[in-house]
């Protein structure tokens, strides 16, 4: 066949694929095609489908019952490697279209030089779609044929020269519709590995699930004239329809239609029992598309202008004066129809959402107010639907491996798809119209003359089809224009390729903005469309009866000012708390960020969430993560291995975007809570000023167990931080939260945790200001030495057979099969001394076949922080005096365990400093010596006189000097600002009574996590302190600190500090950088006062740096 611009190419046309669906095969599964004798003629393309175009003036009937074929087109120079495959599946709304060359011509694309390509023919209308909701007619049979197609690409396009391994299946309006099912269809899988969905997904709400398919073919076969076709079972009346005229079945499907030929799409989809043979869809595929069950594979998606994808449904009306006419008298009705909203739906609903465009022209179809119509039309029916399938899709998938890709052509050539919806050539005013894009890829010469060789659109052919054969052979479309999921937010999406014209030129530019007025509107509606008992009309009348018709629109849009829906989450329902100092605020507790991580999803990198369906209450927080908390005096197994929930708080009045904060809670990776018992907001609340996120995250062996390589990377815990940042991102918008002004904060392990973002690549953009309380990611807990012999030790200690033996994919599948206590409880075993150490799980290095575009650290973080590689973004450090308390006052306070370890006291107290592995015995001794000379006064024991040592050795060793480093190595580049306070503040409450069950009150100072006593309301741990009284007071000066500091980048007051620099360090021997310091106002005053003070264990410092070889 001759190319259009090129070469010729070779066509072989009318192959069958399936065997004639006609008599007995008609109205069931295709069945394959035999095998032919000799040689089968295929220099001529078969006839289209049986169908009846609603899509033409007079609604024109054509094509055959016999009609299941296929073309394939090669280039004619090949050079014998296999090419890439693309299969076309053609538009026409189910109802119309043809795969033969006059409507589907393959021309464009064969002048590339570069594909194989695939037309096929499947069945239209009745033929394809009728079903009796069981085995007898279980319907879907046009995408059961383009399924056999498939197979069949599978089977024999190796010897056309194509790769069977590189399918890409596209289509535009139904075929990008058929593109999204097959994608969604289990019965698809592995027959294409690139998926083009252009100008229709299954969002689109002209499409949808037929709820009553056998109440439609009753009604049908009553049309048709089969006698009792009312009262037939269904065996005899799937009978009765294949024996029926094939003309009068076609044309039964007018009385499918409302007015003229609305609604377009009467023949859809099914749902099929999961026992059917050959099942095409057992699940509803928006439910599936929403819950991420789908094949992931790249994916194009693309539209068309606005107004010109939404006069596909009005352009027939408003061309034909008596058509206009007849519209125009049930004006909001027929508008309801255009719009597909659901059957029922009050004619108000369209004067309202008319109202939200602030439609200004007369209520009716005419000159003035085609172009604003359309462009509603094109909202509804086509860009809405556009941003819910790829926002939601974005959300959990794997779009480093699948490229999500998008265009919006909106060039307006020489040609356009209106001719066939007008009737006439007219230019309608709409810009490029539904499919016109499909101008560009696909000829069709049945219906336009080709676009003259010299043209802009012929150039414009050539780029698209360069675009389309390059992402059939890479699964990219173009370098700039892919998704990330943390893009989607403020109605703006991710980068997109936009095709325009200006003065006759076509121009291309990346754009990531999208104009989505009423989104909202639209997807309340949807969700609550989603809603399982006649969602919509049961809102609508409950919204209604008894109270004045409002407006419906405002209705749903403000349904409750406590209901929040982010497009990739779904709608969320809050509650309103009561405030410390102020009135209430609003809470939205319990949100999950990530699928349950059980089952096979223990030990794996946490997976996006899918979007929940209907309304999700999020009044109650969830519990905690499992943990065995060695914290406690006695230490206890409570909470959830599906715990990935997260929390927002936010102030009840918001006059803009507010900063976010969000909080990582500590614990040593293996205990802690972000719920509202321990991590209250009220404080944060209190403000008005930001809004605070708490997150849950993986903790002890389910957070940080690791094989050290891909069967069980490690670092859970980090990533599902890491993923609930990237939630934040997209999602905290809604919530009127700036996502461009974050802040990520965390005390202990949340300080390492918040630390080791900072320095992790896989973190980078998701905040923009950190503090780190009480932690930094170069402490001795933060990673782990020996991960996998951890492991096997645990798997032991867990009565794992072969735990020693078994390959690190098996290990990793048994400890699967492990009882969530009996793990916790094995860890036990890990200890070498009562609870010690504290943290046996531990974040890791990720290494190997385990530092994948995944990995959230594959360098230690001691490197990172020596090459100063991190962003330069704010840093703010905080301390206390007594950070050791955290082990020292339980071991103190019980004198079992204090005797206990004076007998062992310098095997014990070298396990306790984590020295170095290779330190030989000789050289541990030594430094044993220093240390005990230079803490416990030459004593080897602890007691009362050595107990504040003790507390300053557990201090410095595990806090303070890690804190000095990060400090030093971090002013050695210039572009890292970072800060340092020290809460010295000593209160009526300390966590002191906490770690021990003797009495310590007033007894140890200000000891770990007494900071987050002025933070955080703990009602679980500690009574509230009084309205008015000094710490009331500390409370107020201490969030705003933290406050300023995400507003600003810099603690209130910064210009009080000497700005922190490597001289200056080196000019205080004995001190540190300024820094603010909250204390107590000195006796006989009470109160508290914030000093400007330098002074550190400079010397301690040197001296551990010294022992470890790390200054």
């Amino acid at each position: 066949m001759p190319g259009y611009q090129i070469k010729e190419f070779e066509a072989f046309m009318g192959i069958p694929f399936a065997q004639p669906p006609v008599g007995a095969l008609r109205l069931k599964n295709p069945v394959a095609a035999v095998a032919w004798e000799g040689v089968l003629e295929a220099g001529t393309a078969r006839d289209g489908c049986l169908q009846r175009s609603y899509f033409s003036e007079d609604w024109d009937v054509m094509g055959v019952e016999d009609c299941l074929y296929l073309n394939v087109y090669r280039p004619k120079e090949r050079d014998g490697d296999p090419l890439p495959v693309m299969v076309y599946i053609h538009s026409g709304g189910f109802f119309s279209g043809t795969a033969h060359p006059v409507a589907s011509g393959p021309e464009y694309l064969m002048d590339t030089g570069k594909v194989i390509m695939v037309t096929i023919s499947y069945r239209l209308g009745p033929f394809g779609f009728l079903s009796t909701g069981d085995n007898n007619m279980p319907g879907n049979f046009g995408l059961k044929d383009q399924r056999m197609a498939l197979q069949w690409v599978q089977q024999h396009i190796e010897a056309f020269g194509g790769d069977p391994q590189s399918v890409t299946i596209f289509g535009h309006s139904a075929g990008g519709i058929s593109a999204h099912l097959h994608m969604l269809s289990p019965s698809s899988k592995g027959l294409f590995h690139r998926a083009m969905s252009l100008t229709g997904t299954m969002f689109i709400p002209a499409m949808r699930i037929l709820k009553d398919p056998l109440g439609q073919a009753r009604q049908l076969a009553q049309v048709v004239g089969i006698d009792q076709a009312e009262s037939l079972g269904s065996q005899d009346l799937a009978q009765a329809l294949r024996d029926a005229c094939p003309m009068k079945l076609l044309k039964s499907v007018d009385s499918l239609k409302i007015w003229d030929n609305l609604p377009q799409i009467s023949c859809l989809p099914v749902l099929e029992s999961e026992g059917s043979p050959d099942a095409f869809l057992i699940e509803d595929p928006l439910k599936a598309h929403l819950a991420g069950r789908i094949n992931q594979v790249p994916w194009l998606l693309g539209v068309n202008s606005r107004a010109g994808e939404g006069s596909l449904f009005l352009l027939r009306a408003f061309k034909d004066q008596t058509r206009r006419e007849e519209f125009n008298e049930k004006f909001l009705e027929h508008m309801a129809l255009v719009l597909n909203l659901p059957e029922g739906t009050p004619a108000e609903m369209v004067n309202d959402i008319l109202a939200a465009y602030d439609f200004q022209g007369e209520m009716s179809l005419n000159n003035d107010t085609m172009l604003a119509l359309a462009e509603i039309s094109g909202d509804f029916n086509f860009y809405y639907p556009f941003y819910e399938t790829i926002s939601s899709y974005a959300g959990y998938a794997n779009l480093g491996k699948n490229p999500l890709s998008l265009y919006i052509f909106e060039f307006h050539g020489l040609r356009s798809v209106t001719k066939l919806f007008s009737g006439t050539s007219e230019d309608w005013g709409v810009g490029a119209a539904h499919m016109d894009d499909g101008l560009h890829t696909i000829r069709i010469p049945f219906l336009f003359e080709d676009f003259p060789k010299d043209s802009e659109d012929a150039q414009v052919t050539k780029r698209m089809t360069s675009l389309m054969t390059d992402f059939a052979k890479t699964g990219l479309f173009h370098k700039d224009s892919t998704c990330q999921g943390p893009d989607f937010g403020d109605q703006k999406m991710c980068t997109y390729l936009h095709f325009s014209d200006t003065n006759g030129k076509c121009q291309e530019d990346i754009k990531n903005t999208l104009k989505l007025n009423a989104f909202s509107i639209w997807q309340k509606l949807f969700q609550l469309s989603m809603m399982m008992i006649q969602p919509v009309l049961l809102l609508l009348t409950l919204l209604f009866v008894g109270h004045e018709l409002r407006s419906a629109v405002m209705a749903l849009a403000t349904l409750d000012k406590l209901t929040v829906c982010p497009p990739s989450v779904g709608c969320v329902k809050g509650i309103n708390l009561k405030g410390y100092q102020s009135e209430q605020f609003e809470a939205y507790m319990g949100i999950p960020y990530a699928l349950p991580p059980i089952g096979d999803l223990r030990f794996s990198n946490p997976k996006v969430m899918p979007k929940l369906l209907g309304l999700y209450n999020a009044t109650t927080p969830k519990m905690d993560c499992i943990q065995k908390n060695y914290l406690l005096p006695t230490p206890v197994i409570y909470g959830e291995e599906d715990c990935l929930y997260l929390n927002v708080y936010r102030p009840e009045v918001r006059k803009s975007l507010l900063p976010v904060m969000v909080y990582i809670h500590g614990g040593g990776f293996f205990g802690g809570s972000a719920g509202p018992g321990v991590t209250g907001p009220e404080y944060f609340m209190d403000t008005g000023e930001v809004i605070l996120v708490t997150m849950a995250y993986r903790l002890g062996p389910f957070g940080f167990l690791s094989t050290q390589d891909a069967a069980m990377p490690g670092n859970f815990g980090l990533k599902d931080q890491n993923l609930a940042l990237r939630w934040v991102q997209r999602n905290i918008r809604f919530f009127g939260g700036d996502p461009h002004q974050v802040t990520i904060f965390g005390q202990s392990a949340g300080g390492v945790a918040a630390h080791m973002h900072l320095l992790s690549p896989r973190s980078r953009g998701l905040f923009h200001r950190v503090i780190s309380m009480s932690g930094t990611a170069n402490v001795p807990f933060a990673i782990a030495e020996e991960p996998l012999e951890q492991t096997r030790l645990l798997a032991e200690f867990a009565e794992v057979p072969d735990a020693r033996s078994l390959s690190t994919a098996k290990l990793t599948r048994a400890l699967r099969r492990v009882n969530a206590r009996q793990l916790l409880d094995a860890g036990d075993g890990l200890k070498f001394w009562d609870v010690d150490h504290m943290t046996n799980f531990r974040p890791v290095v990720e290494q190997g076949g385990a530092a994948s575009s995944e990995a959230f650290i594959s360098e230690h973080p001691k490197d990172i922080l020596a090459e100063g590689s991190r962003p330069s973004i704010p840093l703010l450090l905080g301390t206390v005096p007594g950070e050791g308390a955290v082990r020292v006052v339980n071991i103190q306070g019980n004198e079992t365990l204090r005797r206990s370890f004076n007998d062992r006291f310098d095997e014990l107290l070298q396990e306790l400093m984590e020295f170095p592995p290779e330190f030989s015995q000789e050289l541990l001794n030594q430094s044993t010596k220093l240390l005990v000379a230079e803490y416990f006064r030459g004593q080897h024991e602890v007691n009362e006189e050595t107990v504040q040592g003790f507390m300053d050795l557990i201090s410095d060793r595990g806090f303070k000097q890690p804190l000095y480093n990060t400090i030093r190595q971090d002013v050695c580049h210039e572009t890292h600002p970072v800060y340092l306070y020290s809460f010295n503040y000593r209160g009526p409450l300390s966590y002191a009574s906490a770690y021990t069950s003797a009495n310590v009150t007033g007894k140890y100072g200000v000891v770990h996590c007494d900071d987050l006593l002025y933070l955080f309301r703990s009602p679980l741990l500690f009574p509230d302190f009084e309205r008015n009284s000094t710490e009331a007071k500390v409370i107020h000066t201490f969030v705003d600190y933290f406050v300023q500091f995400a507003k600003t980048g810099k603690p209130r007051n910064a210009e009080s500090l000497t700005p922190c620099t490597t001289e200056l360090l080196q000019s205080r021997p004995n001190g540190i950088c300024d820094y603010q310091e909250f204390a107590n106002a000195p006796a006989p005053f009470k109160g508290f006062k914030i000093n400007v003070a330098s002074e550190f264990q400079t010397d301690r410092v040197r001296l551990w740096s010294s022992i470890l070889n790390e200054w």
